[in-house]
């Protein structure tokens, strides 16, 4: 059979699937289960929050980042045939009223979360070095999570929420 494309000619028996190395597949699935919990973390947070402003901009990072880097990611591990991890609940919802987590204090897990994901976003570049367009992929999502982690600086210092150390004179 060969392929080219999405389109096939000759016999399915003769197909070879798609390979990568053992760290592709790993990592794959490991970005796959991080934006699982992360997208879980933010929605956690989108209940815990007060702050109207800071609820958009949760939401706007379920839509424009997590969700579309989840949707990619599963349609790459269907498409090695690796089995995806289990998949966690659609929504998390739940009514808070306590006042125990402050804003801010959410504002800075999340800024913390994505300063760590940047460099898991240079790790999985640097371990995929078999497959080209998966590395591609994840040079796309670096390039991502680094617009976002810049809106994130001038939202929390707008806000007065990110900590500044002391200036040198």
């Amino acid at each position: 059979m060969v392929q080219i494309g999405n389109f096939h000619v000759g016999g399915a028996d003769t197909l070879n699937p798609p390979v990568l190395s053992t760290g592709e597949v790993y990592i794959l699935w490991d970005m796959l289960v991080s934006r699982y919990d992360a997208i879980m973390i933010t929605q956690t947070y989108q209940n815990l929050a007060h702050d109207p402003e800071f609820r958009i901009v949760l939401t706007q990072g379920l839509g424009r980042t997590l969700e579309k880097q989840v949707n990619k990611l599963e349609a790459e591990l269907d498409r090695y045939m690796i089995t995806l991890p289990p998949r966690p609940p659609k929504s998390v919802s739940y009514e808070t009223q306590s006042g125990v987590f402050r804003d801010e204090f959410l504002f800075r897990r999340v800024f913390t979360s994505i300063q760590d994901f940047l460099d898991h976003h240079v790790w999985a570049i640097r371990v995929t070095v078999v497959t080209d367009p998966l590395r591609q992929m994840f040079i796309q999502f670096a390039l991502d999570e680094v617009e976002v982690f810049d809106d994130l600086c001038k939202y929390g210092k707008m806000k007065g929420w990110i900590s500044v150390p002391p200036m040198s004179n």
